[in-house]
């Protein structure tokens, strides 16, 4: 269903693609509100930002952000990792325009984070949503589509869209202090998803969320990403980002630690190729060895042949198969995100 909203200045620049938020704030801008866009390919552009705060009655100076520079495009699905500490969340502010940069410049689609009309069409998703807990669901999704600007007549639509894309359906009289830390999670991301966005903010979105509620969510992201919307995707958890994201970006304290792919990444990562036998006789373990590779039995009916990143594990399969035996499974050993970008283990 088309999403309309009401237009209410009598310049006429709320028409049916502007939202009225920005009127309120005296800010009016053209016809559509994508040709308020520059034509860029890049939704979100930091360079060389740095963010210090002071703390304590000294005003001890506290780097948050260091000197940090990236770029994603329009319609990127790009994962945001790091340690708690890292300087996420700092970061996030900086591009919703909540805090200033000490040093450097965060664009939004060409223009300064610091700008209230960049935001007009960018959805943040919190953590932490605040909620209030005397409305039920679907009071809660109505007034937050009349802050997106969506019509009264448009919002039944979009709320019963969004009730069926986050698995609320039958919920909508349910009050919210009733709902469970997983179903208001559900709820979080379903007011974001009201109306129409170019840029989503996602903060740590499927914390909370039993095990089909983090699929669900997965398969939201990819549709957003799919449709051409913009998916930034902060978390500290790197196997969420590696189950859907094609980018990552990594700080750790502050810096920027990795920008890239990751396939590349996991590819850093591969140590080489384990293959699953039931027991191996002492010859047959000794042959193996003598040719280099590495053999352990953990069990008294198994054992475990290793063929390193630069070995061969076909050849191992080969002369085994002259002897009648052939692997259970085969699997790839690698060394797990967390050591590779943090330096330790899961």
């Amino acid at each position: 269903m088309k999403t309309g909203y009401q237009n209410t200045h009598p310049g006429g620049c709320c028409t049916n693609d502007t939202p009225r938020p920005l009127c309120a704030f005296g800010l009016h801008p053209p016809a559509r509100l994508n040709d308020f866009y520059t034509n860029t390919m890049s939704a979100i552009e930091l360079q060389n930002v740095t963010k210090i705060f002071r703390r304590g009655f000294r005003g001890t100076r506290i780097t948050a952000i260091r000197d940090l520079s990236f770029v994603i495009g329009a319609g990127e699905l790009v994962g945001f990792a790091g340690p708690n500490g890292a300087g996420k969340t700092t970061t996030i502010k900086l591009i919703m325009g909540l805090a200033r940069p000490t040093g450097g410049t965060v664009r939004v689609h060409g223009r300064p984070s610091s700008d209230p009309r960049c935001r007009g069409r960018i959805v943040f998703v919190s953590e932490q949503p605040y909620f209030y807990s005397h409305l039920n669901v679907s009071e809660t999704l109505r007034f937050h589509a009349r802050l997106r600007g969506i019509d009264s007549r448009a919002s039944d639509g979009e709320i019963e869209r969004v009730l069926s894309a986050v698995g609320l359906d039958g919920k909508e009289r349910m009050a919210v202090r009733q709902l469970s830390k997983g179903q208001q999670q559900r709820l979080n991301l379903g007011q974001a998803l009201l109306g129409e966005s170019d840029v989503y903010i996602l903060d740590e979105p499927l914390s909370g969320l039993d095990p089909p509620g983090r699929s669900l969510f997965r398969s939201v992201f990819r549709r957003l990403h799919e449709q051409g919307r913009t998916v930034f995707y902060s978390t500290h958890i790197l196997e969420d980002i590696e189950s859907f994201c094609d980018r990552v970006i990594v700080l750790s304290a502050g810096s920027l630690q990795y920008d890239g792919g990751i396939g590349p990444l996991l590819d850093r990562g591969f140590q080489g190729t384990e293959l699953h036998y039931p027991a191996l006789s002492g010859p047959t373990q000794a042959a193996l060895r003598a040719a280099g590779y590495t053999v352990e039995t953990p069990a008294p009916d198994r054992a475990v042949v290793f063929a390193g990143r630069q070995q061969s594990p076909e050849t191992v399969q080969r002369l085994l198969a002259r002897e009648g035996m052939f692997p259970v499974s085969v699997s790839r050993r690698v060394t797990s995100l967390e050591q590779l970008l943090y330096g330790r283990n899961p």
